[in-house]
């Protein structure tokens, strides 16, 4: 008995709510690792500014990570699907969007006062990693 042919867009890349979804939570996992990584294995103390312009810090803890990763991705997401709803160039503008978005979140890590440099280079990878899950990957 013959198999029965897959449709190939199915078959190689599954639907965009199952790649989005598993972004998501990639972005998510990814991050929690670089946070375990860097606070447990490499002892670095994550902190933040505790606001724009502020030279004061506070703990960068763990569910602060998960959650704001989480709401970023359904976030971004959420806009992905509303610019396709009513735009044909919706994913060029949404990756102009989100690399912007990316690069100005650079901008605290990078140019705060009161950071270590161990919180720094974490804080950045967190950015980065986020960005280099999601934006590949929504734009499928």
């Amino acid at each position: 008995m013959p198999a029965t042919p897959a449709t190939p867009a199915t078959a190689r890349t599954g639907s965009p709510v199952r790649i989005r979804a598993l972004a998501a939570l990639g972005a998510v996992l990814a991050d929690t690792l670089i946070w375990i990584v860097a606070s447990t294995a490499l002892d670095v103390d994550l902190r933040v500014p505790e606001g724009p312009g502020s030279t004061s810090t506070s703990e960068l803890a763990l569910p602060a990570v998960v959650i704001s990763v989480a709401v970023v991705s359904l976030v971004a997401w959420g806009l992905l699907a509303a610019l396709e709803r009513l735009n044909r160039r919706a994913r060029a503008l949404w990756t102009a969007a989100a690399a912007g978005v990316l690069v100005l979140s650079l901008f605290a890590p990078l140019f705060s006062a009161g950071l270590t440099a161990g919180s720094r280079i974490t804080l950045v990878c967190l950015h980065l990693a986020v960005g280099a899950i999601l934006i590949p990957a929504y734009r499928r």
